[in-house]
């Protein structure tokens, strides 16, 4: 049987009425200002209608780029990561290349082993999400490599190149707005196993300290131990006890309200809760969370962009540049925070 005749770019570029070069820079992602958008769609409904797709094998031979990315990330279980996942090969797929996803082992040792197959010439960089087991350690090997990489989220202490909200502006808005409902004794609750909160803890701690002693700030370590939950109850039941708690993500503000209402607190008529990522849900939550909104589309874009600007570079320059960038969070007031109560209340 006759195998069918293999379209070319030739043919695309014909029946879409552009050049060759005006298909080839639409179709791998390359198109800027100079190709209109009704070109840019033009082209690719050509290319669909007669099943023409980019050879990339072609391509990687001729320019040693493939449109490829790889991705390792911490967990693809949870609240924010799957999220963050999700819209980062989104993005990717609005710039016309792949992005290969791979859930991290548990050992450092055993992510180094996934690394090898994102070292492979196929792959044009990597981007790791969230803090990693022996992140640094791996970064230096991908520079080793000769391979681009660029850190999503990890925190101010993780490896660079890398992208980050601006959680100092973050926690500026949550103490702004807890400030204007008139709260003055507010709590950080953390969790130490995360670096992404130690940061924040450390954001909490200089806002309070700035605050010339207007502020009282305490800071609530909630690991899942019996020790700790038995310290922040009894915390609650001071005289001194907070009126509003900042939990250092929107995860650990779920498990801080149910460890609440056990106690038979009520949201925010006794105590105002406020979280940090707005996860999907948060905003159908009883009740829903205030929280600080990661702008998540734009930490996925501005990884990207990083990412196929340093895998464009010599691998020398490459190496040198250490960029870090910021992106602004924003404040999203719900039901979860109120003014502080004035009535006195007794835990179950």
């Amino acid at each position: 049987m006759k195998a069918p005749k293999r379209i070319g770019i030739l043919e695309v570029a014909r029946l879409a009425g552009v050049s060759a070069t005006t298909v080839s820079r639409v179709l791998n992602g390359h198109a800027d200002s100079r190709i209109s958008l009704e070109t840019q769609e033009r082209v690719k409904a050509t290319a669909s209608s007669v099943g023409y797709v980019v050879n990339r094998l072609a391509t990687s031979l001729r320019t040693h780029r493939t449109g490829v990315l790889g991705a390792i990330v911490n967990s693809l279980s949870g609240h924010y990561q799957p999220h963050l996942t999700s819209r980062l090969q989104a993005a990717a797929q609005r710039r016309g290349v792949e992005l290969l996803v791979a859930q991290a082992k548990a050992e450092a040792g055993e992510i180094a082993g996934q690394l090898q197959l994102f070292q492979q010439d196929f792959f044009d960089g990597v981007i790791m999400v969230s803090d990693l087991p022996g992140q640094q350690a791996l970064c230096d090997h991908l520079d080793r490599m000769g391979k681009a990489h660029v850190t999503l989220g990890a925190g101010l202490m993780g490896p660079l190149p890398a992208v980050l909200t601006d959680d100092r502006h973050g926690m500026d808005l949550l103490f702004d707005h807890l400030k204007g409902l008139g709260h003055r004794r507010i709590s950080f609750v953390y969790r130490i196993s995360r670096s992404a909160l130690r940061d924040r803890l450390s954001m909490f701690e200089e806002v309070v300290g700035n605050s010339a002693g207007s502020m009282a700030g305490g800071v609530i370590s909630f690991e899942k131990d019996e020790r700790d939950r038995k310290l922040f109850a009894d915390l609650l039941a001071s005289p001194e006890r907070p009126t509003a708690l900042i939990c250092g993500s929107d995860g650990l503000a779920i498990e801080v309200v149910a460890f609440l209402r056990d106690l038979g607190l009520q949201i925010p008529t006794d105590i105002s809760v406020v979280g940090y990522d707005n996860v999907p849900d948060t905003a159908y939550w009883a009740p829903p969370l205030t929280t600080v909104a990661q702008p998540t589309d734009a930490l996925c874009e501005a990884s990207l962009d990083l990412l196929i600007e340093l895998s464009n570079l010599p691998m020398d320059a490459r190496v040198a540049m250490r960029p870090i960038r910021f992106v602004p969070p924003e404040l999203v007031i719900r039901a979860s925070s109120s003014s502080p109560s004035l009535r006195p209340f007794s835990l179950a």
